[in-house]
């Protein structure tokens, strides 16, 4: 029976109903569907780990209505540093940015995964915000499937991916990012890019003003931690179980039997012929389609019993930095960047 329910009035009523009880309910979001509990319910968090098989020192990120409930999980009033930074960047709420500030005092540990510190957003999916509108606390909720696989960008995605701890799923449709949320720490020395996502680094360095390449420089450092900071910063993460092989610009890769194919572009039929299976994700190399698309053929192609998928790549540069950071998690199982 499908667990999948249309985004109504009554059906946002029913998990709000669910979620105050401390079942699980997955959500849409602009960037990829989400598995959400209560953030102020530890043992209700605690089912989202379960179900996930989520390690513990991978922190959530908690979703809150918009601006003004901030304080539902962070601690507030904010250092005059950290306050300056947020609203240089508020504005961009709701929308994929999460930002990393000091934990509030009903955010439990399991959340932050033991950090002094919380990623919270404001997510623009209209469904979801309606949700958190209804719901008087904050929502936890990292990507709805199990740890480590690809995220889900359609209700579908999610019925496959979880079992029935998850009571129900609210439909609404395809997610328009395709990717997760960018994340930023915010600090008192200056705030460092944790994870690329649908806002580029680009754009926010120059709301900081800094250069890109000060803005980014800590990410592979603190990537390095075993504490990590934030979700998605794993070396592996992303991954189809089908083995991935990235196509680097000027290098000869053979093509072994039964080999799927994602491509950027549109290939020559000569091109084309080389592969099992072959997902275009645009036409014309248009990056926002390629993130946009990439998560579900990754899953088309993972369930297409293929020998290796081969998947073209880009330039870490706007969006680009995004589907660069994605792709080398999924082929990090093979040793392959």
């Amino acid at each position: 029976m499908s667990r999948i329910e249309p985004a109504t009035d009554e059906m946002l009523d029913h998990a709000r109903a669910l979620l105050t009880e401390g079942r699980l309910v997955a959500i849409p979001t602009e960037t990829v569907y989400g598995l959400a509990a209560n953030a102020w319910d530890s043992s209700a968090v605690r089912q989202i780990f379960s179900a996930k098989n989520r390690p513990p020192n991978n922190p959530l990120i908690v979703h809150v209505a918009s601006l003004a409930r901030i304080a539902d999980a962070v601690n507030m009033p904010l250092a005059k540093p950290l306050e300056s930074q947020l609203s240089a960047v508020s504005d961009l709420w709701p929308g994929p940015l999460t930002v990393v500030l000091p934990r509030g005092q009903r955010i439990p540990e399991i959340v932050t995964a033991g950090n002094p510190t919380v990623a919270v957003r404001v997510p623009s999916h209209p469904v979801t915000l309606s949700l958190l509108n209804r719901c008087p606390f904050p929502l936890a909720a990292p990507s709805a499937n199990r740890s480590n696989y690809v995220s889900p960008t359609t209700a579908d995605h999610c019925e496959n991916g979880l079992d029935d701890t998850v009571e129900m799923i609210l439909d609404g449709g395809p997610c328009d990012y395709g990717v997760e949320s960018t994340i930023v720490r915010l600090h008192e020395s200056g705030p460092r890019l944790l994870r690329p996502g649908g806002i580029t680094a680009e754009t926010l360095a120059e709301r900081f003003g800094l250069s890109v390449e000060t803005f980014v420089a800590a990410s592979a450092s603190r990537q390095a931690k075993k504490q990590l900071e934030a979700p998605g910063m794993m070396a592996q993460h992303y991954s189809p179980t089908t083995a991935v092989q990235l196509l680097y610009p000027g290098s000869t890769v053979p093509v072994p039997n039964n080999t799927g194919r994602i491509a950027f572009q549109k290939l020559t039929d000569e091109q084309a012929s080389r592969y099992a299976v072959v997902e275009v994700l645009s036409e014309s190399r248009d990056l926002e389609q390629v993130a946009k698309r990439l998560f579900a053929a990754l899953r088309q192609l993972d369930q297409a019993k293929l020998a290796c998928i081969h998947i073209d790549t880009c330039q870490s540069l706007g969006i680009g930095r995004a589907i660069m950071d994605r792709l080398e998690r999924a082929a990090a199982r093979n040793g392959d960047f």
